[in-house]
């Protein structure tokens, strides 16, 4: 007879355990988000990636509030100039660099303040080769400031084996 296979009752098999542990509320919609904020939002995003990538390391802290945070395993720089010497130390020299690439954004909005959970992958050139160099995903917490929208923190974590 046609129609669809039988299936079992067994239950499906276990997913692999989360390899990315943030605490995101998936259920808040963007709805409450203005499409030109929603807009502005993904650009800063967009600009991070671009300026890291060609080592304007003033560029890229201009896109954090002053007091900003970035936060990189055990690395944590707070304010413009520790912000200048972490990206400096890891995206000032040519061969540091690569290309960074930050998808699948999800946003968590509140008053004057988003939240966006984003994947993010860094590739490095290896003798005429690309090569992923490491993903994870940012936790970033954005916030409106003089009619733009600058990056308050900035949570970089790994991605890690599925145990």
């Amino acid at each position: 007879m046609g129609g669809r296979p039988a299936t079992s009752a067994a239950a499906p098999p276990a997913r692999p355990a989360v390899y990315i542990d943030i605490d995101f509320d998936y259920s808040a919609t963007v709805s409450a988000l203005a499409p030109s904020d929603d807009a502005a939002i993904r650009s800063t995003l967009a600009l991070y990636c671009h300026r890291c990538d060609d080592g304007d390391i003033a560029g890229v802290v201009d896109l954090f509030i002053p007091d900003g945070i970035f936060t990189f395993g055990r690395t944590v720089a707070r304010g413009s100039s520790a912000l200048a010497e972490f990206f400096h130390a890891s995206q000032g020299r040519p061969e540091q660099r690569g290309k960074h690439l930050t998808v699948n954004s999800v946003m968590e909005p509140g008053t004057g303040v988003v939240r966006v959970v984003s994947d993010f992958l860094f590739l490095r050139l290896d003798e005429n080769r690309i090569i992923p160099a490491m993903a994870g995903r940012y936790d970033d917490t954005l916030v409106r400031t003089a009619g733009r929208w600058q990056i308050a923190r900035r949570d970089a974590v790994l991605m890690k084996r599925p145990t």
